[in-house]
């Protein structure tokens, strides 16, 4: 394997582990309760989206599609990351 190679799967490493760290941190900060109300079509959304999660074996928990949609939305409105 040349150098070069080395150099990109070491890279790419760093990003994997980089993400892995960032998606810890995002799962431990604290949590807040809240009451939302959603439409019948929203709730239709949600639920597939949850079992479309839970069908690639990603664990996940209903509040975590809700931060990631919230911030998704952050970010696209507002043009910057949510931190």
């Amino acid at each position: 394997m040349s150098e070069q190679e080395q150099a990109l799967i070491q890279q790419d490493v760093k990003e994997m582990s980089g993400q892995i760290v960032k998606e810890i941190q995002k799962r431990n900060k604290k949590k807040f309760k809240a009451t939302v109300y959603l439409t019948e079509e929203a709730e239709k959304a949600f639920t597939e989206l949850y079992i479309h999660r839970l069908r690639k074996d990603r664990k996940i928990d209903r509040s975590m599609i809700a931060c990631d949609a919230i911030q998704m939305l952050f970010e696209k409105e507002c043009g910057m990351p949510s931190n």
